[in-house]
């Protein structure tokens, strides 16, 4: 197969970091592929070390129609079988040609922006729903969890240094990874951490409200204890240092930063949320605490801090959910079959 890949992208992202994982899964099986993206060196050199050719673009340029004649301009002399618009922005401007051209559901919908799109992928059920009440054939949407940077089998991470993060070796950790913005649970995270007296929490991700929260956690008294990681890739170190994974987001129907921590071997605790809540089981392979309540996440953090066997009961679960559903491999051979099914017109179209 040929597929080219298209994304403009912020820094870092979620978005950016499943499309270096897919390409680099494609070229493995021998697909050819473009990486067409915005200036952004480091994504680029990731995305090359896979084996794809890319092309990196200034974007948005001071003219729309010179973005749109360049894109598909490359587009054609490619000749893919599929395209695919990671980030919503770009979408509009690929023409329609001889390939399917597959559009994202992100966190928001943009309608508008994906209409002239073949077909979607949704990470979760909750997003394509969204987009088949609007109007999509449910059988031009799949539904497709994002491939996981954690592996089965793959040989225990050392932990992040305590030291190096200036954290006692005595005390108790945690550790969360969530985009950093207001109102997504964090601030419940932080006021559960001034409940508990010795402990301390660890916080990988980023995002354009990272100093509000940071103040946040000065004004609650935590400053001293609470550890900014900035964005991370790879939980695994952090997870390895901490007794447990807490995911407070109060409206959120993704569940990466929970299959990642149970790839990884955490013992998970997470707001009652929209993903998280169909994903958890209470008391079997994780707990669940009611979202914003404060008082109820310190609880559950302190008694899985405190009963170290039940925390491995609860983790050991959490793996094998990860190893029966959520491997690499096996996320991978669903991509794969859904683009050979998609870029091969004569074959009976598969409903995912």
């Amino acid at each position: 197969m040929k597929i080219f890949h298209l994304m403009s992208g912020a820094p870092y992202g979620g978005v950016e970091q499943q499309a270096e994982r897919l390409t680099a899964v494609l070229q493995q099986n021998g697909d050819e592929q473009r990486v067409m993206l915005a200036d952004n060196p480091a994504r680029a050199e990731r995305f090359a070390a896979s084996g794809a050719i890319t092309i990196e673009m200034q974007f948005p340029s001071r003219f729309a129609f010179l973005d749109r004649r360049r894109i598909n301009g490359v587009i054609k002399r490619f000749e893919p079988d599929i395209v695919i618009s990671w980030t919503p922005d770009v979408a509009p401007l690929v023409e329609k040609g001889g390939f399917v051209h597959m559009g994202r559901i992100g966190s928001s919908y943009d309608g508008g922006a994906i209409a002239k799109c073949d077909h979607l992928l949704a990470s979760t059920q909750a997003r394509a729903d969204i987009a088949v009440n609007a109007g999509w054939p449910a059988t031009r949407v799949h539904v497709l969890p994002h491939l996981p940077f954690a592996r089965a089998g793959k040989p225990a991470v050392p932990p992040m240094s305590r030291k190096k993060l200036y954290t006692p070796p005595t005390a108790r950790l945690v550790v969360t990874a969530l985009r950093l913005v207001r109102n997504n649970g964090l601030e419940t995270l932080l006021d559960a951490i001034a409940r508990l007296s010795g402990y301390y929490l660890w916080i990988a991700g980023d995002g354009p409200d990272r100093a509000y929260l940071e103040a946040q956690a000065h004004e609650k008294g935590v400053k001293p204890r609470v550890r900014f990681l900035g964005w991370q890739d790879d939980l695994a170190p952090y997870v390895a240092a901490s007794e447990a994974f807490v995911y407070p987001a109060r409206q959120d129907d993704g569940t990466d930063a929970i299959v990642e921590a149970w790839g990884a071997g955490a013992t998970v605790i997470s707001a009652d949320s929209l993903g998280p809540g169909l994903l958890v089981k209470n008391g079997e392979n994780g707990v669940l605490v009611p979202v914003d309540d404060a008082v109820s996440m310190a609880e559950a953090i302190k008694r899985l801090c405190q009963d170290r066997d039940q925390a491995k009961k609860l983790s050991d679960a959490g793996r094998a959910v990860f190893s029966e559903s959520y491997t690499e491999d096996k996320i991978a051979q669903r991509y794969l079959d859904l683009f050979k099914t998609l870029a091969t017109p004569a074959a009976p179209m598969t409903v995912t």
